[in-house]
């Protein structure tokens, strides 16, 4: 029996910046070949999971890619990522009205695998308006209004409502439930990827999102062969249009 030793896990990790800078999609491929790699030279299966940073750029890209590029409303979707928190900026453009908002969160859960592709933030501060624009003076004062009235009377933030109601996301109080399945459903690299290592959870730091993955290999091995362990029709579909919130961020979605 080997034991993996030091040099194996630097070279994994020199190689991450690599894998990053080919795209998102392109370092799920390259983080599975790189771990299948390790994997060949012991006998010992690693259980523990792997700490994968993924940079602020990369995770913009992403969100650029797969939100952004998928949803006319959204003109744009960014993060800015700090210790333990993010401040997220959106620009949205519908019915006549453009607005672009910030405000700030932290990640309560992160989870991709084959069966859930999903982000649960907590909203930390009340919705910035940076900049209103309406095809009308009278919209943009109701606009206001409203806003004055969900910060001051109700004490809530109505960032949750504009996202439901465009179906980007769901909200529940102060929780943004984010499922991206949807959109990652149609990239077979991604998906297969996700058979294969999933991530279990996320933190955030300074610049950069940290990834807990964990390896499947007997999903990693078994496809080695070209064997397809899970098809298509095995993959529930998790999100079509407007779903009502989850208390448990961790459950699997309902129509």
């Amino acid at each position: 029996m080997r034991i993996i030793s030091l040099s194996d896990f630097e070279d994994f990790f020199d190689n991450l910046d690599y894998r990053f800078s080919e795209s998102f999609s392109e370092g799920w491929d390259s983080l599975t070949q790189t771990i299948k790699k390790l994997y060949n030279k012991t006998t010992d299966k690693l259980d523990d999971e792997i700490r994968l940073p993924v940079a602020q750029k990369y995770v913009n890209d992403a969100l650029q890619k797969f939100v952004t590029d998928n949803v006319k409303a959204i003109l744009e979707l960014r993060v800015e990522l700090h210790e333990q928190w993010f401040r997220l900026y959106c620009t949205i453009n519908v019915a006549g009205i453009y607005v672009e908002v910030a405000s700030n969160f932290r990640l309560v859960h992160a989870q991709l695998d084959r069966n859930v592709q999903r982000f649960v933030f907590g909203q930390l501060t009340y919705t910035d308006v940076l900049n209103l624009r309406c095809e009308s003076f009278f919209k943009r004062q109701g606009i206001k209004l409203a806003i004055w009235f969900y910060h001051s009377v109700l004490k809530k933030d109505p960032l949750g409502v504009i996202l439901t109601y465009i179906n980007i996301a769901r909200a529940k109080e102060d929780i943004i439930y984010l499922d991206i399945h949807r959109w990652l459903k149609k990239n077979q690299k991604i998906m297969s990827t996700l058979h294969k290592v999933q991530v279990n959870y996320g933190e955030v730091e300074e610049e950069q999102l940290i990834l807990k993955t964990q390896v499947n290999y007997r999903d990693l091995l078994g496809t080695s062969s070209g064997e397809n362990i899970i098809n298509d029709d095995d993959e529930p579909e998790l999100m079509k249009g407007p779903i009502n919130p989850l208390g448990d961020a961790t459950e699997p979605s309902q129509a």
